[in-house]
């Protein structure tokens, strides 16, 4: 009988062999994000790392990522990051200086065996981030849906099936006081007054303030609406279509350009 090497025994016990570099016991990383994944009727297990680090870029990095390795089951419920550069992951390192300066888009891969069933992902370590970054999964499949992660959202409930496409999930990361900031903009506080309700957005102002222009941005910087206005003393109101999440509001008046971030929410 022809001998099976013992890493290939072990992969064929384990549902989904993720390669990872641990840290020592008891010690947590800073800015680290735990994913884990599991349902179906086999009830696999599997999960995956997002971790902002010095050194790190967004392709794949020899030195601190851990390539994704598959489960030869077809039964087996996996999930996986993915880099810049296509590479599949099961740990995802970062560069630090992004997470702070960028809106960090990861994408988040799933499969599923044979009939499908009930997930649940589960996130943790978001102690290890400081508190104004913000983390957000959107489901592409169901279009607008975001869910913002946090210390008291930290599941999610969903159904799957083996043929569905396994880019399916979107993870955000983003610190908004810096993604949204405005170059070369009057930060004073104005006379205007932003806000948003549901997926509209509101504007006001006294009869001596005269709205010229508003743009709306999303955290992109990509313009998703614009109204030309002269009015004074009066609301302008602004509808939303895109998905959940924060947009940049810009008001032209006669002497400043006013602006506000505001959530749209689906």
């Amino acid at each position: 009988m022809k001998a099976i090497p013992i890493f290939l025994f072990a992969l064929l016990l384990s549902g989904a062999l993720n390669v990872t570099c641990q840290e020592a016991p008891g010690n947590k990383n800073s800015n680290e994000l735990k994913i884990e994944v599991e349902g179906g009727d086999q009830g696999f297990r599997d999960e995956a790392i997002i971790h902002f680090r010095e050194g790190a870029t967004t392709g794949y990095d020899v030195a601190y990522d851990a390539i994704k390795w598959y489960s030869p089951d077809p039964e087996a419920t996996m999930i996986w990051t993915v880099a810049s550069d296509g590479t599949n992951l099961a740990v995802n390192k970062l560069p630090l200086e992004d997470l702070h300066n960028n809106l960090n888009s990861i994408p988040l891969q799933f499969v599923c065996g044979y009939g499908g069933g009930e997930y649940l992902l589960t996130f943790s370590e978001l102690e290890t981030f400081d508190a104004n970054v913000e983390i957000w999964l959107e489901d592409l499949l169901h279009g607008d849906n975001w869910i913002n992660i946090t210390s008291e959202e930290t599941v999610y409930l969903f159904n799957g099936l083996p043929d569905e496409p396994a880019d399916r999930f979107m993870i955000h990361i983003f610190d908004p006081a810096a993604v949204l900031h405005t170059d070369g903009v009057n930060k004073n506080r104005s006379s205007v007054n932003i806000y948003a309700a549901g997926n509209k957005i509101y504007l006001t102002g006294p009869a001596s303030t005269e709205i010229t222009d508003i743009k709306v941005f999303d955290i992109l910087g990509q313009e998703v609406n614009y109204k030309k206005t002269s009015s004074a003393g009066t609301l302008n109101i602004l509808q939303i279509n895109g998905h959940t999440g924060y947009y940049v509001v810009r008001a032209v008046t006669k002497d400043r350009i006013c602006t506000e971030k505001v959530l749209i929410v689906h």
